[in-house]
Protein backbone atom coordinates (compact mmCIF):
# COMPACT_ATOMS: atom_id res chain seq x y z
CA UNK A 1 0.00 0.00 0.00
CA UNK A 2 0.65 3.25 0.03
CA UNK A 3 1.44 4.86 3.33
CA UNK A 4 0.44 8.50 4.15
CA UNK A 5 3.61 10.99 5.29
CA UNK A 6 2.27 11.15 8.75
CA UNK A 7 -0.59 9.81 10.93
CA UNK A 8 -2.81 11.19 13.57
CA UNK A 9 -5.29 8.73 15.48
CA UNK A 10 -8.12 10.42 15.55
CA UNK A 11 -7.92 10.21 12.08
CA UNK A 12 -7.58 6.21 12.04
CA UNK A 13 -10.24 3.69 10.73
CA UNK A 14 -9.97 0.21 10.93
CA UNK A 15 -10.47 -1.67 7.10
CA UNK A 16 -12.86 -3.89 7.35
CA UNK A 17 -11.87 -5.90 4.93
CA UNK A 18 -7.94 -6.24 5.62
CA UNK A 19 -8.59 -6.05 9.63
CA UNK A 20 -5.58 -3.30 9.29
CA UNK A 21 -5.67 0.64 10.16
CA UNK A 22 -5.58 2.85 7.79
CA UNK A 23 -3.54 6.03 8.37
CA UNK A 24 -5.70 7.77 5.90
CA UNK A 25 -8.65 9.60 6.23
CA UNK A 26 -11.06 10.46 3.67
CA UNK A 27 -13.85 13.54 3.18
CA UNK A 28 -16.65 14.74 0.73
CA UNK A 29 -17.90 17.82 2.60
CA UNK A 30 -19.00 20.49 -0.15
CA UNK A 31 -22.53 18.90 -0.99
CA UNK A 32 -22.86 16.48 1.87
CA UNK A 33 -26.51 17.86 2.56
CA UNK A 34 -28.23 15.14 5.40
CA UNK A 35 -30.82 14.05 2.81
CA UNK A 36 -27.44 12.85 0.16
CA UNK A 37 -24.96 11.21 2.57
CA UNK A 38 -26.39 7.54 1.94
CA UNK A 39 -25.97 8.19 -1.52
CA UNK A 40 -22.42 10.04 -0.53
CA UNK A 41 -21.21 7.15 1.44
CA UNK A 42 -22.20 4.39 -1.14
CA UNK A 43 -20.13 6.47 -3.60
CA UNK A 44 -16.76 6.46 -1.09
CA UNK A 45 -17.30 2.77 -0.55
CA UNK A 46 -17.09 1.96 -4.24
CA UNK A 47 -14.06 3.91 -4.73
CA UNK A 48 -12.61 2.70 -1.76
CA UNK A 49 -13.05 -0.64 -2.72
CA UNK A 50 -11.46 -0.04 -5.92
CA UNK A 51 -8.45 1.72 -4.62
CA UNK A 52 -7.59 -1.32 -2.06
CA UNK A 53 -7.45 -3.61 -5.28
CA UNK A 54 -4.81 -0.99 -7.01
CA UNK A 55 -3.14 -1.27 -3.45
CA UNK A 56 -4.32 1.67 -1.68
CA UNK A 57 -5.31 1.38 2.14
CA UNK A 58 -7.78 3.48 1.46
CA UNK A 59 -10.42 4.03 4.59
CA UNK A 60 -13.58 2.52 4.90
CA UNK A 61 -15.68 5.55 5.31
CA UNK A 62 -15.85 9.16 5.26
CA UNK A 63 -15.36 11.06 7.97
CA UNK A 64 -17.54 14.81 8.56
CA UNK A 65 -14.73 17.14 9.82
CA UNK A 66 -15.58 18.61 13.18
CA UNK A 67 -12.63 21.21 12.19
CA UNK A 68 -11.82 24.59 10.14
CA UNK A 69 -12.18 23.41 6.60
CA UNK A 70 -8.98 24.84 5.73
CA UNK A 71 -6.99 23.04 8.53
CA UNK A 72 -8.66 19.65 7.76
CA UNK A 73 -7.88 19.93 4.12
CA UNK A 74 -4.15 20.83 5.01
CA UNK A 75 -3.93 17.27 6.85
CA UNK A 76 -0.83 14.94 5.16
CA UNK A 77 -3.20 12.19 6.04
CA UNK A 78 -6.26 13.32 4.01
CA UNK A 79 -6.31 10.62 0.92
CA UNK A 80 -9.10 12.11 -0.77
CA UNK A 81 -11.21 15.04 -0.15
CA UNK A 82 -13.04 18.00 -2.47
CA UNK A 83 -12.54 21.71 -1.79
CA UNK A 84 -13.48 25.06 -3.32
CA UNK A 85 -11.71 26.45 -6.19
CA UNK A 86 -10.69 29.62 -4.76
CA UNK A 87 -9.46 28.46 -1.45
CA UNK A 88 -7.66 26.01 -3.47
CA UNK A 89 -5.89 28.50 -5.68
CA UNK A 90 -5.00 31.27 -3.39
CA UNK A 91 -4.17 29.08 0.31
CA UNK A 92 -3.99 25.42 -0.52
CA UNK A 93 -2.03 24.71 -3.62
CA UNK A 94 1.08 23.80 -1.36
CA UNK A 95 -0.34 21.57 0.91
CA UNK A 96 -2.67 19.57 -1.38
CA UNK A 97 -2.40 18.05 -5.03
CA UNK A 98 -5.36 17.79 -7.29
CA UNK A 99 -6.25 15.02 -9.08
CA UNK A 100 -9.66 16.05 -11.33
CA UNK A 101 -13.17 17.23 -10.35
CA UNK A 102 -16.67 15.73 -11.01
CA UNK A 103 -18.85 16.29 -13.80
CA UNK A 104 -22.71 16.69 -13.00
CA UNK A 105 -26.16 17.37 -14.56
CA UNK A 106 -27.04 20.98 -14.03
CA UNK A 107 -29.46 22.59 -16.37
CA UNK A 108 -27.15 24.96 -18.58
CA UNK A 109 -24.19 23.38 -17.91
CA UNK A 110 -20.66 24.56 -19.31
CA UNK A 111 -18.35 21.81 -21.05
CA UNK A 112 -17.74 19.11 -18.48
CA UNK A 113 -15.78 20.07 -15.34
CA UNK A 114 -16.92 23.72 -15.77
CA UNK A 115 -19.98 25.56 -14.59
CA UNK A 116 -21.60 28.81 -13.34
CA UNK A 117 -23.09 30.03 -10.18
CA UNK A 118 -26.84 30.96 -10.84
CA UNK A 119 -27.31 34.97 -9.10
CA UNK A 120 -30.46 34.64 -7.76
CA UNK A 121 -32.90 37.32 -5.66
CA UNK A 122 -36.64 37.47 -4.38
CA UNK A 123 -39.23 36.70 -7.25
CA UNK A 124 -41.16 39.57 -5.84
CA UNK A 125 -38.73 41.87 -5.76
CA UNK A 126 -39.65 44.73 -8.03
CA UNK A 127 -35.68 45.21 -9.37
CA UNK A 128 -35.83 41.38 -10.73
CA UNK A 129 -37.75 42.84 -13.83
CA UNK A 130 -35.29 45.77 -14.61
CA UNK A 131 -32.44 43.10 -14.45
CA UNK A 132 -33.98 40.95 -17.17
CA UNK A 133 -35.45 43.69 -19.69
CA UNK A 134 -31.56 45.09 -19.14
CA UNK A 135 -29.52 42.05 -19.18
CA UNK A 136 -27.12 43.67 -16.66
CA UNK A 137 -27.58 43.81 -12.62
CA UNK A 138 -27.30 47.81 -12.41
CA UNK A 139 -30.71 47.70 -10.61
CA UNK A 140 -28.96 46.36 -7.65
CA UNK A 141 -26.62 48.97 -6.75
CA UNK A 142 -26.72 49.56 -3.59
CA UNK A 143 -28.56 46.23 -2.44
CA UNK A 144 -28.17 43.87 0.52
CA UNK A 145 -25.94 40.65 -0.86
CA UNK A 146 -25.75 37.66 0.81
CA UNK A 147 -22.77 35.20 0.89
CA UNK A 148 -22.41 32.35 2.50
CA UNK A 149 -18.76 32.55 3.25
CA UNK A 150 -15.54 35.20 2.39
CA UNK A 151 -13.78 32.70 0.79
CA UNK A 152 -16.00 30.88 -1.83
CA UNK A 153 -15.49 30.88 -5.24
CA UNK A 154 -19.76 29.95 -6.22
CA UNK A 155 -21.03 32.33 -3.24
CA UNK A 156 -18.79 34.97 -2.79
CA UNK A 157 -16.32 35.68 -5.62
CA UNK A 158 -18.87 34.74 -8.94
CA UNK A 159 -21.26 37.33 -6.92
CA UNK A 160 -18.87 40.18 -6.59
CA UNK A 161 -17.13 39.58 -10.51
CA UNK A 162 -20.89 38.86 -11.65
CA UNK A 163 -22.03 42.64 -9.59
CA UNK A 164 -18.88 44.55 -11.19
CA UNK A 165 -19.46 43.25 -14.71
CA UNK A 166 -23.09 43.96 -14.22
CA UNK A 167 -22.36 47.68 -13.29
CA UNK A 168 -22.67 47.66 -9.66
CA UNK A 169 -20.49 50.23 -8.07
CA UNK A 170 -21.81 49.78 -4.44
CA UNK A 171 -23.80 47.45 -1.89
CA UNK A 172 -25.10 48.58 1.15
CA UNK A 173 -24.60 45.58 3.45
CA UNK A 174 -23.31 42.21 3.08
CA UNK A 175 -24.84 39.15 4.94
CA UNK A 176 -22.23 36.01 5.85
CA UNK A 177 -24.93 33.10 5.77
CA UNK A 178 -22.96 29.67 6.69
CA UNK A 179 -24.24 27.78 3.84
CA UNK A 180 -25.99 28.17 0.23
CA UNK A 181 -28.70 26.72 1.69
CA UNK A 182 -28.97 29.78 4.67
CA UNK A 183 -28.21 31.93 2.15
CA UNK A 184 -31.55 31.21 0.43
CA UNK A 185 -33.04 31.29 3.41
CA UNK A 186 -32.03 34.62 4.06
CA UNK A 187 -33.40 36.08 0.51
CA UNK A 188 -36.76 34.27 1.38
CA UNK A 189 -36.50 36.41 4.81
CA UNK A 190 -35.96 38.94 3.27
CA UNK A 191 -32.70 40.20 4.75
CA UNK A 192 -30.83 40.45 2.01
CA UNK A 193 -31.31 40.93 -1.88
CA UNK A 194 -29.41 39.01 -4.24
CA UNK A 195 -26.89 36.50 -3.61
CA UNK A 196 -25.02 33.51 -5.74
CA UNK A 197 -25.37 29.90 -5.57
CA UNK A 198 -23.64 27.25 -6.79
CA UNK A 199 -25.42 25.68 -9.45
CA UNK A 200 -24.81 22.17 -8.25
CA UNK A 201 -26.10 22.50 -4.39
CA UNK A 202 -29.09 24.75 -6.41
CA UNK A 203 -30.04 21.77 -8.19
CA UNK A 204 -29.56 18.91 -5.60
CA UNK A 205 -31.62 22.00 -3.10
CA UNK A 206 -34.40 21.85 -5.83
CA UNK A 207 -34.27 17.80 -5.47
CA UNK A 208 -34.17 17.22 -1.98
CA UNK A 209 -35.56 20.68 -0.24
CA UNK A 210 -37.97 21.78 -2.91
CA UNK A 211 -39.67 24.31 -0.09
CA UNK A 212 -35.81 26.12 -0.32
CA UNK A 213 -36.50 27.01 -3.58
CA UNK A 214 -39.80 29.08 -2.95
CA UNK A 215 -40.14 32.37 -4.23
CA UNK A 216 -36.38 32.78 -5.86
CA UNK A 217 -35.67 33.31 -9.32
CA UNK A 218 -32.38 32.84 -11.10
CA UNK A 219 -31.66 36.48 -12.87
CA UNK A 220 -28.30 35.77 -14.12
CA UNK A 221 -25.63 33.68 -13.97
CA UNK A 222 -21.75 34.31 -12.81
CA UNK A 223 -18.30 34.05 -14.74
CA UNK A 224 -17.57 30.13 -16.38
CA UNK A 225 -15.22 28.63 -13.02
CA UNK A 226 -13.86 25.10 -12.67
CA UNK A 227 -16.24 22.81 -10.89
CA UNK A 228 -14.81 21.92 -7.07
CA UNK A 229 -11.45 20.09 -7.15
CA UNK A 230 -10.87 16.58 -5.81
CA UNK A 231 -7.75 17.34 -4.04
CA UNK A 232 -5.13 14.51 -2.07
CA UNK A 233 -2.41 15.77 0.77
CA UNK A 234 -1.67 11.51 1.14
CA UNK A 235 1.58 9.96 -1.33
CA UNK A 236 -0.62 8.21 -2.71
CA UNK A 237 0.10 8.51 -6.74
CA UNK A 238 -2.49 10.82 -8.84
CA UNK A 239 -2.44 7.88 -11.55
CA UNK A 240 -3.93 5.34 -8.70
CA UNK A 241 -6.75 7.90 -7.67
CA UNK A 242 -7.71 8.95 -11.00
CA UNK A 243 -8.03 5.17 -12.12
CA UNK A 244 -9.91 4.08 -9.06
CA UNK A 245 -12.43 6.98 -9.66
CA UNK A 246 -13.07 5.60 -13.27
CA UNK A 247 -13.55 2.23 -12.08
CA UNK A 248 -15.73 3.36 -9.52
CA UNK A 249 -18.03 5.54 -11.76
CA UNK A 250 -18.42 3.03 -14.13
CA UNK A 251 -19.31 -0.17 -11.30
CA UNK A 252 -21.89 2.65 -10.00
CA UNK A 253 -23.33 3.18 -13.76
CA UNK A 254 -24.19 -0.39 -14.15
CA UNK A 255 -24.89 -1.49 -10.79
CA UNK A 256 -26.17 1.58 -8.80
CA UNK A 257 -27.13 4.17 -10.95
CA UNK A 258 -29.74 6.04 -8.57
CA UNK A 259 -26.41 6.59 -6.78
CA UNK A 260 -25.12 8.91 -9.33
CA UNK A 261 -28.29 10.17 -9.97
CA UNK A 262 -29.03 11.13 -6.68
CA UNK A 263 -25.92 13.08 -6.62
CA UNK A 264 -26.27 14.16 -10.24
CA UNK A 265 -22.70 13.39 -10.96
CA UNK A 266 -22.14 12.59 -14.85
CA UNK A 267 -18.55 11.62 -15.12
CA UNK A 268 -14.71 12.93 -14.00
CA UNK A 269 -12.86 15.34 -15.46
CA UNK A 270 -9.29 15.82 -14.96
CA UNK A 271 -8.91 19.03 -15.15
CA UNK A 272 -5.09 20.36 -14.28
CA UNK A 273 -3.97 22.92 -11.04
CA UNK A 274 -3.87 25.68 -13.72
CA UNK A 275 -7.41 25.38 -14.46
CA UNK A 276 -7.77 27.22 -11.37
CA UNK A 277 -5.53 30.08 -11.33
CA UNK A 278 -8.12 32.23 -13.26
CA UNK A 279 -10.28 32.52 -9.94
CA UNK A 280 -7.45 34.17 -8.26
CA UNK A 281 -7.89 36.94 -10.98
CA UNK A 282 -12.15 36.72 -10.31
CA UNK A 283 -11.57 36.97 -6.22
CA UNK A 284 -9.10 40.08 -7.00
CA UNK A 285 -12.45 41.76 -9.44
CA UNK A 286 -15.01 40.38 -6.59
CA UNK A 287 -13.04 42.29 -3.94
CA UNK A 288 -13.91 45.50 -4.96
CA UNK A 289 -17.43 44.98 -3.80
CA UNK A 290 -17.70 42.11 -1.34
CA UNK A 291 -14.78 41.16 1.78
CA UNK A 292 -13.10 38.30 -0.02
CA UNK A 293 -10.77 36.22 1.95
CA UNK A 294 -8.17 32.71 1.85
Amino acid sequence: PFPARSSSASACARNETTGKRSLMFSSLPMFDFPELRGHTDALWAVWANELGRLGVDAPPSLIRPDEALLTHWRRPELLVSQTCGYPYAAALRPSVTTFGTFAYEIPEGQRPGFYRSVIVARESDHRVGAVLATDNLRAFNGATVAINATDSLSGCVSLGAALVNGGVTQVSNVVVSGSHANTLTVLQRGEADIAAIDAVSFALLGDVRPAALDGITIIERGPTIPCLPLITGSSAPISILQRALRSALMNLRERSPDVLRALRIVNAVFLQEDDYTNTLALGDMAAALLPVST
